[in-house]
Order: structure tokens, then sequence, then C-alpha cells
């Protein structure tokens, strides 16, 4: 430190000794005497210039030991008086090497303080998370109080870097201010909006007395939930009512999994239809106006998936409640009359028309697109289907499909689509909501029109902003409410018999030969396709398969295993087509005392799931944990870069978490 110190205050003066010893040298052989005379004056010289070099570097070796000194002294002054608690301790064992009064204050040990770790005096710090997020630690509770730690790293001379590292870390009281941020979240409003799902079924039976005594007894139970709440109850229309209150109450209300879902099922009319409610809230909101526009989402989300439950959308996603009930078939043809008007004006505006179903399309999806380019035809306009033509759940409906003249050049890639699409080409997606579940992803992002017709029901995400959005999840399949459209798009000899029999072939996909999730609106589709020339035989060799799958379909089955007493689930731990899969899943239900079917099968580097059930249990809210979707007979799901294995533990997890709710 001393020669550096030399180096930065002293001149180098070596160069002139060096040449006045030079000239001494030279003066000996000519001038003896004056060599001699040189030589002592070159001495004393050099022994002048080393005393003033000790002299001086002392000099500034005192300056600085004095201006650190202070420093020093300074710095230890602001931490032993300090009015923040400070610990000095190892990182490697947590030992604590120093801590000031402040410290020592709030915790319990009062002696033998250095031979305990920081974890004995405060039990609440974890200092690993201090290092994760910086120079600011987590909160911490000690004596009753919260604390915010600040803190630094910093290393010993002499040690090495896993013995060398001590944490400096400071508390700072934040009890205050954390009480008051506890009160102002408990306080904030919850905006909900509560619907009346079935009003119109409730009022058909009995006469004026009995329908008002129906309401009334619906009344009191609504006014009974949000007793003690705090909360402000109006009924603003027929079947709706609204309702605000802190969330420190609705939290109650959650908590007891919205009771009056269940009380409302108590009330039934006088022909035995049972009352259903459907809740939709907003909260984690800034004003009263963004809450109760996240409570009509909500409640659009709760209708969209069948009604009776309660979604809650706070800032980040949707939470749903309920929703286990059968769903009854509540649309109406004015309804269809008018989808099909309004999709019949945005196919006459666009430049181009094109159809899209889900990844892996089915003959639902297959068939369902196939009715919308009849109906884009008949306006003149020449509709494509983006499909993958490698990877579908419906090769021989689409070869059949492509026979036809009409269908010549029909079926693109979504590549391809998205490469060719104009500025003012309509997107009609059909049979699925969900944007991350289309065929082209890219293709949806880049047209600015887009039409939605499918009867799933609604996920937490969905595809926002539609010109059109034609969603019935009380419909058997987007076959059958495309079929519907048709009715009052086409003329009778408009429909192709190809086009026919892969819109019924949709059909029967989903409701499995007319057997699960039917109604009268069903049969209605079925028999207008039949007149249009769907002929059932032809479409029933769709569904032929071949040995090989056969075998494997059984095989899956005899892994399948029974679980709650009314489940099978079978894991297999190789890769299945998608549709041997599915059909696995359909005999599983044929099996005595099954109510639900599951099927677990690799596909790439994640696992795929089909489940498939008898309507009472609902397996759209089984999957809607792993991610999957459906509705409540039909669901299935994929999730990525995991195991079979894993995946089957999930599943049972989530199998146990909806038989307790």
């Amino acid at each position: 430190m001393h020669k550096k110190l030399s180096r930065l205050v002293e001149p180098n003066l070596q160069p002139y000794f060096f040449c006045l010893a030079l000239f001494t040298a030279i003066a000996v052989p000519i001038q003896p005497m004056l060599a001699a005379a040189e030589a002592a004056v070159l001495v004393l010289l050099y022994m002048f210039y080393r005393y003033q070099s000790v002299r001086r570097r002392r000099s500034v070796v005192q300056y600085i030991e004095t201006i650190t000194g202070g420093v020093d002294s300074i710095s230890k002054n602001s931490l032993l008086n300090t009015p923040l608690p400070v610990v000095v301790f190892r990182l490697d064992n947590g030992e604590v090497i120093w801590a000031n009064d402040s410290f020592m204050g709030l915790t319990e040990a009062k002696e033998g303080v250095f031979d305990l770790g920081i974890k004995d005096m405060a039990p609440g710090f974890d200092y690993q998370n201090l290092l994760a997020d910086g120079a600011i630690g987590e909160l911490v509770e000690m004596n009753g109080c919260t604390y915010q730690v600040y803190g630094s790293v910093s290393r010993m001379s002499g040690r090495s870097a896993s013995q060398g590292q001590i944490i400096t870390a400071y508390f700072v009281d934040v009890t205050e201010s954390q009480h008051l941020k506890a009160v102002y979240e408990a306080t904030r409003p919850v905006v909900s909006v509560l619907v009346l799902d079935n009003y119109e079924e409730l009022m058909k039976a009995g006469g004026e007395a009995a329908r008002s005594a129906v309401l009334a007894q619906i009344d009191e139970r609504i006014n009974t939930w949000v007793t003690g709440s705090g909360g402000m109850l109006r009924k603003y229309d027929r079947d709706r009512y609204f309702f605000i209150c802190d969330e420190q109450s609705f939290t109650r209300l959650v908590e007891e999994k919205f009771s009056v879902l269940e009380a409302v099922h108590a009330v039934h009319s006088e022909d035995g239809v049972m009352a259903t409610l459907s809740i939709g809230s907003g909260k984690d909101c800034d004003t009263y106006e963004e809450a109760f526009r996240d409570a009509n989402k909500s409640i659009e989300m709760a209708l969209s998936r069948g009604g009776d439950q309660a979604v809650v959308k706070d800032s980040l996603d949707f939470q749903f409640y309920g929703g286990r009930s059968k769903s009854t078939e509540k649309r109406t043809k004015v309804k269809s009359r008018v989808m099909a008007k309004a999709l019949g004006e945005l196919i006459g505006d666009a430049s181009e028309v094109y159809v899209m179903g889900h990844e892996y399309a089915d003959m639902d999806a297959v068939g369902a697109a196939a009715g919308v380019c009849c109906a884009a035809r008949k306006r003149g306009k020449r509709a494509q289907i983006v499909i993958d033509l490698e990877n579908n759940n419906a090769r021989p409906l689409v070869r059949r499909l492509q026979e036809l003249p009409e269908y010549k050049d029909v079926f693109v890639s979504g590549a391809d689509a998205f490469l060719h699409a104009q500025p003012g080409a309509l997107l009609v997606v059909v049979d699925t909501n969900r944007p991350d579940m289309v065929e082209s992803r890219q293709l949806l992002d880049a047209c600015n029109r887009v039409a939605v017709i499918d009867h799933h029901r609604r996920a937490a995400t969905y595809i926002e902003s539609a010109a059109l959005n034609f969603h019935e999840p009380y419909a058997s399949s987007a076959s059958e409410l495309v079929t519907e459209l048709l009715q009052y798009m086409v003329e009778a000899g408009d429909l192709l018999r190809g086009e026919a029999e892969a819109l019924l072939a949709g059909i029967m996909l989903d409701t499995k030969n007319f057997m699960m999730r039917t109604g009268g609106r069903t049969f209605e589709a079925a028999a207008f396709l039949r007149r249009s020339g769907a002929d059932t035989a032809e479409v029933r060799r769709y569904f032929q398969s071949d040995l090989p799958s056969m075998i494997q379909r059984y095989d899956i089955i005899r892994d399948a295993k029974m679980y709650h007493g009314d489940l099978a689930i079978a894991a297999v731990d190789k890769e299945v087509p998608r549709v041997t899969a599915a059909k696995a899943s359909d005999d599983l239900l044929t099996l005595q005392g099954v109510q639900a079917s599951f099927v677990l099968y690799k596909a790439g580097d994640g696992v795929s799931m089909s489940a498939r059930s008898l309507g009472e249990i609902n397996v759209q809210l089984i999957l809607e944990n792993l991610g999957g979707g459906g509705n409540s007979t039909t669901a299935g799901g994929h999730v990525p870069d995991t195991t079979v294995s894993a995946v089957y533990t999930r599943l049972v997890a989530a199998i146990d978490k909806y038989y307790q709710q």
C-alpha cells in the first residue's frame, strides 16, 4: 500500500541521479579530485532525497489514516445509533456476526446472541428471498409488528466465495402501512349481477298467484344469502339483481361456495321446473364502472357455460363455481334467424371467406365448415376451409368432400391461408371458441372480422371482439347450429348431398348416434339434412375403423381402472391415434356402473386426454383444472412437456376436488 502511495506522490528522480553518477565516473580518469568532489555531492543529494521522501510518505499516510479513521467512526456511529434494527450475519450458515440494540429488542434472545443463527433470532426471516429479490426482501412478522427487510451482500477479504459472504439486513417497520393496505383491500367494492336463468320456464306454469309465489321464494333466498354482508341488493329487472358489497364480505360468500345457488334449487314451479341462478362478479377494479363492466362479462360467461353457476373476474382471470347441474335447452328460433341474417351480411361484404375449426379437426368441425361453404356459395362467394390435411380426425369425410367439383382446392393449410388472406377477409371459426385451440392462430390474429359458431362451454380464454358470436352451449354440436342457420340462408336444393352428410356426421359424432346431448332441435336439424339428401348408411361408413385400431382400442380398455366406484380411467404410456382414444372413452361408458371415463395417452412430448360422461358428472369442469375444455359430457385437452403418470396424479386430484365441491 505504501509503495503505491510513493509512486503517486513522489517525483521520479532516479534518471537524474543516474546521469550524475555517469558524469562522475567519466571525470575519474581526467580529474580525480573533481570526481571525488562530485561523488561527495552526489551522496549528500541522494541522502537528502531519501530523507525528504520518508517524511513526505509519513505525512500522506497519516493524512489518509486520519480521513479513513473518521469515515469508519461515522459508519460505526451510524450503525450503532440508527433507529432501524440492523443485523449482520454470514450467508453460508446464518451465523450472527453483529446486531445493534434496536434489533436485539425485537428478539426474545437476550444472552448468547452471537452463538445463535439468524433463524433462531428471527424465525420468520428467509434471507434466501432477500437474495432473490435484490435489495428488498420479504415481509417479516416480529413482536406483533410487520417489517420490510432491506439488505446488501458483501465479501470479507481472505475468505472463499462460499464462506466469505456476509449480509447486512435492515428492518423497516411497515406495520401501519400494511394495516392500511389490508383495510383498503378488504373494503374495495365488488359488483355482482345475479340472473334467474330459467325465468321463462318458471313463469309458464300456474296462475298469477303461483308465479308470484315462486318469485317471492327466490327473492327470499337471495335476500337471506346477502344478509350480514353489509352490501346493497336491488332488483332492476324481472329476472336480474344488482348486488354490491366490500371484498371482505364477498370473500366470505366465496368461501361458502355461493350457497345461494343450492338454496335457489329448492324453489320449483307448479310443473316441477327447478329454479337456477347465475352470478357474475367483478373485483380488483379501480372504479365502479370497471367493476360493473367485469360483472357483466362474468355473467355473460356464466350464461354461455350453461348457467347455474357463479363466475368471478379479477384482475388476472376468471374463477368458476358451481355449474354441475344439467343445462336445459333455452335457445330460440328467433335468435337463429337473426344470426343467419347477420352471417349472410358478413359473407356478402367480405372479399373472401375462410372457415376454420380446431386443431386435429373432427367430423363436427369439418361438417360445420362444409355448411358455411354452402352458405357462402349461395351468396356468390367461394369459401376455403383451413385444415391440416395430414393431422385431422375426419379423413374419410374430407376425402368425400374433395371428390365434389365444388370443393376443388377448397381445403388449404393455415400457412397458405395466412399468406393469401386479404384485409377484407372474413374468418368463420367453428366448433371452438378458444384462440389457443384454432387451426391457425396467425390467421385468427390477421383477420379483422371474425365470426364464431360454437357449442362448447366457454372457458376463461375465448375469442373476443368477434363480429358475430353464435355460441349455444345447449346445442349438441356445431353442425347442428350451422344446420339451423342454413334453414334461413339457403333453399332446399342448394345444399349438396355430400355437405348434408358431412353435417349429419358431425351431429352423430357429438351425440354418439343421438344418444347424448340431444334435444328437439337436434332431431329437427337431422330431419332437414335427411330431406336434403343425406344417406344415413353412407354416414355410418365414415365411422368405420380397421381391425388394428379396434385391437388397440380394446388394449386401452383392458388397462382401465375404476376410481370412486363410478369412474373408469385408462392411462396408456404410449402414443395412440386421437380417434382411437376417443372411441375407447366412448366404449368405457358402456360398462355397467360407469358414469364417466378418462383416457390418458402420450402425444409427442406431452400427454393428451379424452373424457366422456353420461351427464351426471361434468367432465369439462374436471379437465379445466388440467387446461382442457369441452362440454359437460365430452371434453379433452393436452398437457405439454410432462408424463402420463404425472397427468394421472393431477387428474385424480382434480376428480377429488370435484367431488369435494
